[in-house]
């Protein structure tokens, strides 16, 4: 080597070095002591109009149930608390936000029924309006979200996918028309900026073709736009989710797999295109940048050997995971897609769709994660108790093992990702555990645990690992400490801007005998400086 070349290669050494990861302030906590038996809180993220949380206070008035309801501003302070009375069986099964609206969906009973309650809560004039919705057919619901002036249900018929839309000025949900398809699943209905919403579905079964469908409808229902796009016949459509209009075009993003397994393959796009044939880009999983690096190096470089001969021979990569996307956030240079690996345990069924019991496609349209003013949030609540305790006929553990955003092109393809090892969490059931923003093109992702926050942002260099850091979720009196940090509840959640959402349950105390030992559901609101 010679000397110019010398004093380059010492010069590159001392200046290329790691970006300063961004530093996380915690300016704000709301505390709300509990009781270990009471029943947990549904925080509902209301973007820059604050937070809501919601839960069954395990009380009567008059036969009929109470339930709470708090908002809270961007300063986590409290801005209106009331009690909901709900006949004795009504349970919580969803919720939805628009600007200046919750909107909380009541079930009648544990299973699929008739009776619905929507209550329409304007939150700044205090008020709550209530309809009570009654389906005239078994409908299993999936999906809810709202679309304009309309509240818009999915799910399944006799096992082939409906839509119903209901508007407050008529007495009966309408039907869509054109969705009773056998062997269709319904990935995915989501709303959009503009107060239409979009229906998503896949066919299942077919080894000649295989198409995915894609229809907008108006807030009342009628088709803007139905576009049908070939699949692969070697794959099946796993999970999908479409972007919401914020950008001119359209994404779907999601899994495939080969035959009926339902661990991933890898991940599909698509830019929809109604008026000509749409190319879908599908990227195996070792294709992702970092999607290994939960493997040790060693195990990961096997890995990447062994797919490098299945494709040189033709073949399909052997290598599958459970993988879960939750996600899609729009931006001026493509679209951002947050997906988390997985494994379950061997009684959980990782293909929910069918499922009445929970949905993990609780980010919807205009969802309050950096897409718009809607949630398409549908949940089970019997998971949402403080102490973790769940029915283990419905839920078991899963172990959630690595959450990754992948950076598309306004075509659709991948350019780049970012990932961070989740250390084993387990849950009770499968949902999100990591989040995610982005900062000057470079990607952060952060998770809770065990009473700390761990997050870590890309670097500047793509050879350089990226470094990971965690600080204690800061406490409201510095004269108190943590006894215990319940892991099976609570988790991080984007909120606005560079802005999340840290919320869970503590056992906490003073540094003094005298004081007392306290139970507390807390938020923490945390953003990136």
């Amino acid at each position: 080597m010679n000397r110019k070349r010398l004093i380059l290669a010492v010069w590159l050494l001392v200046t290329v070095v790691p970006a300063a990861l961004s530093q996380l302030q915690q300016p704000y906590r709301f505390e709300e002591e509990v009781k270990n038996s009471d029943p947990g809180f549904i925080v509902i993220p209301l973007k820059k109009e604050g937070l809501a949380f919601i839960r069954d206070l395990n009380k009567y008035d008059q036969g009929k149930k109470k339930w709470q309801l708090e908002v809270v501003d961007t300063t986590l302070s409290r801005i209106w608390s009331t009690e909901l009375v709900m006949e004795n069986r009504m349970i919580l099964i969803g919720y939805e936000y628009t600007p200046k609206h919750i909107y909380l969906l009541f079930r009648e009973g544990e299973s699929d029924g008739y009776n619905f309650q929507l209550l329409t809560i304007p939150f700044y004039e205090k008020s709550i309006q209530s309809d009570e919705i009654k389906f005239e057919v078994n409908f299993r619901i999936t999906h809810f979200t709202v679309a304009g002036s309309s509240a818009v249900f999915g799910g399944y018929v006799n096992n082939e996918p409906a839509v119903l839309l209901y508007d407050q000025s008529s007495d009966h949900p309408k039907v869509l028309p054109g969705l009773f398809i056998s062997d269709v699943i319904l990935l995915d209905v989501r709303a959009n900026q503009n107060q239409s919403f979009n229906v998503l579905l896949a066919e299942r079964k077919g080894q000649e073709k295989k198409r995915l469908m894609v229809r907008t409808f108006d807030h009342e229902g009628n088709l803007l736009m139905d576009d049908v796009i070939e699949i692969d016949p070697r794959f099946t459509i796993l999970t999908g989710l479409t972007s919401t209009l914020e950008r001119e075009e359209m994404m779907i993003a999601g899994t495939y797999g080969e035959g009926p397994s339902k661990e991933a393959l890898g991940f599909f796009t698509v830019v929809v295109d109604p008026f000509s044939e749409q190319a879908v880009t599908y990227t195996d999983l070792t294709s992702v940048d970092h999607f290994l690096d939960y493997l040790s190096p060693r195990k990961a470089d096997k890995v990447k050997m062994r797919t490098q001969k299945e494709r040189t021979a033709g073949r399909l990569p052997y290598y599958k995971e459970y993988v879960m996307p939750f996600r899609m956030e729009e931006r001026n240079d493509g679209f951002y897609l947050l997906a988390e690996l997985y494994s379950p345990s061997t009684n959980l069924n990782p293909y929910p769709y069918s499922s009445s019991y929970f949905n993990p496609y609780a980010y919807g349209g205009n969802s309050p994660y950096g897409q718009g003013p809607n949630s398409n949030r549908y949940y089970n609540n019997a998971s949402n108790t403080p102490t973790g305790n769940t029915n283990s006929n419905k839920f078991t553990d899963v172990e959630m093992i690595q959450s990754m955003v992948i950076a598309l092109g306004t075509e659709g393809k991948p350019k780049k990702a970012a990932s961070i090892k989740l250390d084993g969490i387990k849950q009770p059931a499968l949902d999100q555990v990591g989040d995610f923003v982005v900062e000057n093109d470079s990607i952060l992702i952060l998770y809770k645990k065990e009473g700390e926050i761990i997050y870590q942002k890309e670097g500047s260099n793509p050879e350089q690992p990226p470094t990971k850091k965690q600080v204690k979720i800061k406490l409201k009196d510095e004269n108190t400490t943590v006894k215990n940090e319940n892991d099976y509840e609570g988790g991080t959640r984007f909120w606005y801007d560079h802005t999340f959402y840290v919320w869970g349950y503590q056992t906490i105390k003073g540094i003094s005998k005298e004081d007392q030992t306290r139970h507390i559901f807390y938020v923490n609101k945390v953003s990136l400086e």
